[in-house]
């Protein structure tokens, strides 16, 4: 996808913090998948437990680095133990779709079946934004748009214009979906959906992510004596290669506030 579409999308959906999101959350996912790998090799339980709260640590994670930003609050979904960030009215949910690299995201229903809680997020969440705005940080958002090549900002309006068209009807969420296991971070994708009547997502838009270098987990070889290690994945290749741990760069927070089954 194009990549000032991309940004049109967030900022029309998310609002002014809306690219400034769309920049975060791939930096989000694989700290956090990299955080979870590490563990499941140092606990080596025999098992993906620890990995598999990735569907609670991403959320978690999300809100903890956008916490403080204007217009992004908490919201904990109708019967959940989670909360999931709510940016410019509109929930941003993390998904594991997969635990491979083919399966197709389109294909995979949102839930066997999608609980209620999930189909709650699909309702308008009430309480105003307003309220906040002047507690945040804010201009995060505008600050990407801003370095844009004069060209790219005039593409950026003409894609606004159309997506408003786009967007008003239907209540969407915005979904980060991810392929993973404890030996890789696969896949992602950001995109903003309805539910369909067959339980599978109906994405207005959606973009592949360009997730950084992270580590991975490697199964333990049974005749070895050293244990598991760790590796290096290149998500855009497919074998693994060694190399270095990436140390993504994230926005330090002004003020401290304080998955999904």
């Amino acid at each position: 996808m194009d990549e000032v579409e991309g940004m049109a999308w967030s900022q029309q959906v998310l609002g002014e913090a809306g690219p400034h999101v769309r920049a975060l959350v791939p930096q989000v996912l694989a700290t956090t998948h990299n955080t979870l790998a590490a563990k499941h090799v140092e606990l080596d339980l025999g098992s993906a437990a620890v990995y598999g709260l990735m569907w609670l640590a991403v959320p978690r994670a999300l809100l903890r680095e956008l916490d403080g930003v204007a217009g992004v609050r908490p919201h904990r979904p109708k019967g959940a133990h989670y909360q999931v960030p709510v940016i410019n009215g509109v929930p941003l949910v993390a998904w594991r779709y997969a635990k491979d690299r083919t399966t197709d995201i389109t294909e995979v229903p949102f839930g066997h079946p999608v609980s209620d809680t999930r189909r709650s997020l699909f309702t308008p969440i009430d309480g105003p934004l307003e309220l906040d705005l002047e507690l945040g940080v804010t201009g995060l958002g505008d600050e990407l748009v801003a370095a844009l090549p004069t060209d790219q900002q005039q593409d950026l309006s003409g894609y606004l214009e159309m997506i408003r068209g786009l967007t008003s009807d239907g209540q969407r969420i915005a979904v980060l979906g991810y392929a993973s296991t404890p030996d890789a971070l696969l896949r992602g994708h950001l995109g903003y959906a309805d539910l369909g009547a067959d339980d599978r997502l109906v994405w207005a838009f959606r973009e592949e992510l360009q997730l950084p270098a992270t580590f991975a987990a490697a199964t333990a070889d049974p005749i070895a004596s050293t244990g598991p290690a760790l590796r290096a994945v290149d998500v855009d290749a497919d074998a693994f290669d060694s190399g270095p741990l990436a140390s993504p760069v994230l926005r330090a927070r002004e003020t401290g506030k304080s998955d999904t089954p």
